[in-house]
C-alpha cells in the first residue's frame, strides 16, 4: 500500500496541546482511503485519540510537573495505530469500572469509550518507567 508511513510526535503532556493535536489527527485520518466518506469512523478515531492524550494529561502527569508524551501514528495496509508513551504514573486500566450509563457523571468515560471505538486496546509498563499505550483500528486494505 503507498500509503504506510509513520508520523512521530513528541509533545508536553499538557492539555493547551489538544486541539492542534486533534486538528492534526483529524486531517490526517481523512486523508486516508480506508476512512474516506465515512465521517462517523473520523470522529470516533478522533475522539479515542483525544481521550487517549486527555487521560495522559490528567492522570500519569497528575502533578504541574507535566512531562512529554511521545506519540506515534501508524499507517500501514491493514490498520492505524495511535502509540503513546509516557514516563508517568502507572495505572491498570482493567480496574477501571465500566461506567453507569443510566447515571450522567463528570469523567470515567475515556477508557470505555476507547474501547468502543478501537479494536484493540493494549496498555503496559516497558521497564518499571515507561508507560505504553497502543489502540489499534482494522480496517480493509
Amino acid at each position: 500500500m503507498e500509503n504506510e508511513f509513520i508520523v512521530r510526535i513528541q509533545a508536553p503532556a499538557q492539555i493547551i496541546m489538544l486541539r492542534p493535536l486533534d486538528v492534526f489527527v483529524r486531517h490526517l485520518i481523512q486523508q486516508l482511503p480506508a476512512f474516506e466518506g465515512s465521517q462517523e469512523i473520523v470522529d470516533n478515531l478522533e475522539l479515542a485519540f483525544s481521550e487517549a492524550f486527555t487521560n495522559i494529561c490528567r492522570h500519569a502527569y497528575r502533578s504541574q510537573n507535566k512531562g512529554p508524551v511521545s506519540i506515534e501514528i501508524k499507517v500501514d495496509s491493514d490498520q492505524l495505530e495511535f502509540r503513546f508513551e509516557d514516563n508517568g504514573e502507572t495505572f491498570d486500566p482493567d480496574k477501571v469500572k465500566c461506567p453507569n450509563l443510566d447515571v450522567p457523571g463528570e469523567g470515567g468515560l475515556g477508557i470505555w469509550l476507547i474501547r468502543q471505538v478501537m479494536d484493540e486496546y493494549i496498555y503496559f509498563c516497558e521497564n518499571g518507567e515507561k508507560n505504553v499505550l497502543r489502540l489499534i483500528k482494522r480496517f480493509s486494505p
